[in-house]
C-alpha cells in the first residue's frame, strides 16, 4: 500500500510540473495573440493544477493512521478527489461557454504567430504523454481520482488541439473563429464532464466494490460444502479496503470447525482473483433462510412425530443458527494475519465454555 501512494504522489507530481509550465506557456501565447481559445486552455492548465493538487492530498490521507473516529482509514478520499475533478471541468465548461458568446457578440482580432504556434503544438503531445501516463500507471495504482485526472488529461489535448486549429484558421479568416471554436469545445468538455460527476457521485455514495461480489461468488460455488448461496454483501472503504459478508447455507451437519475451513478455503480460491496488496475480511454467516420451505413442505408429516422428536429436531435448529461468525482476513504484506491453528483454537475455546 505504501508503494502505492509514493508511486502515485510521484506521477501526481509530475503531472503538476507540467501543467504549470503548459499554463505558463499558454498564457503567454493567449494574450500575445489575443486568442480566445488559447487564453481558456491556458485557464484550463491552471485549473488542473488545483485538481491534481487535490488528488495529492487525497493520497496524503491515506497515510494517517487509522483511529477510533476512522477505523477503516481514509481511503475513500480518493473518490471524493474524483469527484472535485469533475465538478472543476464543469465548471470550466461553463467559463468556456459564456466567454465564447461574448466573444461571439463582440469579435476581436487574433494576430497569428509562427513562434506562438510552435509552442501550442508542442503543448500537445506533451499532454497527451502525460494522459497516457495516467492511464498507464493507473493500470496498477487502480485509483479512481486518477482515473478522473486521466480522462481530463485527454479532453484538455483535445482542446489544446482545437486551439492550435481555431488560431491557424483565425488568422485567414475575418470571423469570431476561435468563437465558434469555444463554443463547440465548451459544449464536448460539458457532457464528458457530467457523466463524470455522476460517476463519482455514485463512487463517493455507494463504493465501488468493481468485480469483488462476482469473485466471491465464484470462489464460493467452488467450494464444497455450500450448498446455496444466499446473499453478498461488499462495504467499501477504499483501495484495497473491503468488508465482504457472505449468507450462506451449509450443507447438513456443518460444525463451527468445518466452517472455519470452509472460509479459510474460501479465502484461498478468492485471493488468486485478487491482488495481494488488497486487505479484505470475509465472514461466512449461516443462513437459515431455506427453513420456513422446508416445514411447509412436510406439514403434513407433524403430526405424525412425537413430541420428543420435534424438540429434538428444534433443538438442533437452534444449535445451527447460533453457528458463530467467522471472519477470514486477506491483508497486505505488512499486517498480520491469524494462522488457521489460531482460529481453531480459539472457536474450541468458545465451544467448551
Amino acid at each position: 500500500m505504501k508503494k502505492r501512494i509514493k508511486t502515485a504522489l510521484i506521477l501526481l507530481g509530475i503531472g503538476v510540473a507540467v501543467n504549470i509550465a503548459l499554463a505558463i506557456v499558454k498564457m503567454y501565447v493567449g494574450l500575445s495573440s489575443n486568442s480566445l481559445m488559447i487564453m481558456l486552455d491556458a485557464m484550463n492548465s491552471f485549473f488542473d493544477i488545483i485538481t491534481t493538487a487535490v488528488a495529492v492530498f487525497a493520497f496524503v490521507a491515506l497515510i494517517v493512521p487509522r483511529s477510533e473516529k476512522a477505523p477503516h482509514g481514509y481511503g475513500r478520499s480518493e473518490y471524493l478527489a474524483s469527484f472535485v475533478v469533475a465538478v472543476v471541468s464543469v465548471v470550466m465548461g461553463g467559463l468556456f461557454f459564456i466567454r465564447s458568446l461574448n466573444r461571439m457578440a463582440m469579435p476581436e482580432p487574433v494576430w497569428f504567430g509562427a513562434e506562438s504556434c510552435a509552442l501550442i503544438a508542442v503543448a500537445i503531445p506533451v499532454k497527451l504523454a502525460i494522459a497516457i501516463s495516467y492511464k498507464l500507471f493507473n493500470k496498477k495504482l487502480r485509483s479512481k481520482a486518477i482515473e478522473a485526472i486521466s480522462i481530463d488529461s485527454f479532453l484538455d489535448a483535445a482542446i489544446t488541439t482545437a486551439s492550435l486549429i481555431s488560431f491557424v484558421v483565425s488568422s485567414r479568416v475575418n470571423y469570431a473563429v476561435d468563437a465558434i471554436f469555444g463554443i463547440v469545445t465548451s459544449i464536448v468538455v460539458i457532457l464528458f464532464a457530467i457523466k463524470a460527476v455522476v460517476d463519482s457521485v455514485k463512487s463517493v455514495v455507494r463504493g465501488d466494490d468493481g468485480d469483488i461480489r462476482q469473485d466471491v461468488e465464484t470462489a464460493l460455488n467452488e467450494v464444497a460444502g455450500i450448498k446455496r448461496i444466499v446473499s453478498v454483501d461488499v462495504h467499501d472503504y477504499g483501495y484495497g479496503e473491503k468488508d465482504v459478508s457472505a449468507f450462506v447455507e451449509f450443507e447438513d451437519g456443518a460444525s463451527a470447525l468445518d466452517v472455519a475451513s470452509l472460509s479459510r478455503e474460501v479465502e484461498d480460491k478468492y485471493t488468486e482473483r485478487v491482488r495481494p496488496d488488497f486487505v479484505v475480511n470475509i465472514r461466512l454467516i449461516p443462513s437459515c433462510e431455506s427453513a420456513p420451505a422446508q416445514e411447509t413442505s412436510s406439514g403434513a408429516e407433524d403430526g405424525n412425530r412425537s413430541e420428543g422428536d420435534i424438540q429434538t429436531e428444534s433443538g438442533s435448529q437452534a444449535e445451527s443458527k447460533n453457528l458463530p461468525e467467522v471472519s477470514i482476513q486477506t491483508e497486505a504484506p505488512h499486517g498480520e494475519v491469524a494462522s488457521r491453528e489460531e482460529i481453531e483454537y480459539s472457536l474450541q475455546s468458545e465451544n467448551q465454555e
